[in-house]
């Protein structure tokens, strides 16, 4: 397996706060990897670490061997890297449809000049087909004509990840996407997220606080404690680590 993601001794400082320390790992193509901890643990400042939404104060990240620290958010999304949020970010009175249109268009440029051009471009290749195609496949095609503000909870969260896959990306970082969801809505989501490493050959990357998500769908698992790493490895090692155990201590966390 080889590197798609490489981070080397992360590290990111607020003032006197050390947020992330010293953090090093890497995601395989082909590769789903959870990143959990408790909350404060620095789960989300990571991911904007490798998103370029904040820069390292220390180390690097490296993207498919290039060396891509300290640049911007937009030239990272053009690279191939999306994200999806905690919340939902969508048109609400857009249909499912042009919500999915708008966010292949708006993809990988903030820049106005740079924007227009590319989304003259795009807009000869982003089809209603295309858009059909993508409501499908995160099983959204009887909503096709919703409007996104008359969609459940669940499906909001599912019409973020179309939004996402919209731009084309080689990785995926989802940020918490069963938050607020019920059991039934979780296992969807799980599924989602093979579908897009197996029939996508998107690699993923998940911050989540549900186990059972988490255990069932990664691969791999690193594990975040006050800003460092205290285990990485298998959802089966992790779950027996004595520190990853100790770190969880009056969390109720379930691991099976």
């Amino acid at each position: 397996m080889t590197h798609r993601l490489e981070l080397v001794n992360v590290g990111r400082r607020f003032g006197g706060l050390q947020a992330v320390a010293d953090v090093s790992f890497t995601v395989g193509r082909g590769e789903v990897f959870g990143i959990i901890g408790p909350n404060g643990a620095g789960k989300t400042t990571l991911f904007n670490l490798i998103a370029g939404i904040f820069h390292p104060s220390a180390g690097r990240v490296i993207f498919d061997g290039d060396d891509i620290t300290g640049r911007t958010s937009d030239a990272i999304a053009r690279l191939g890297i999306a994200r999806t949020f905690q919340g939902i970010h969508a048109f609400r009175d857009a249909s499912v449809r042009e919500n999915l249109r708008r966010s292949a268009l708006l993809a990988r440029s903030h820049d106005p000049v740079r924007h227009m051009r590319n989304a003259w471009r795009r807009d000869r290749r982003i089809t209603p087909a295309t858009c059909d195609a993508m409501a499908q496949f995160v099983g959204l095609s009887e909503f096709a004509d919703t409007p996104a503000g008359a969609l459940s909870y669940g499906s909001k969260k599912v019409l973020g990840i179309g939004m996402a896959l919209m731009e084309s990306p080689k990785v995926l970082l989802m940020d918490e996407p069963a938050a607020g969801l019920n059991p039934t809505e979780k296992q969807r989501i799980g599924e989602i997220i093979h579908r897009i490493r197996d029939e996508q050959h998107i690699d993923v990357l998940i911050v989540e606080h549900d186990m059972r998500l988490i255990m069932s769908t990664c691969d791999r698992i690193l594990v975040l404690n006050q800003g460092r790493m205290i285990a990485v490895g298998t959802p089966d090692a992790v779950r027996t680590d004595p520190a990853v155990v100790d770190a969880y201590l009056g969390v109720e966390y379930e691991f099976a």
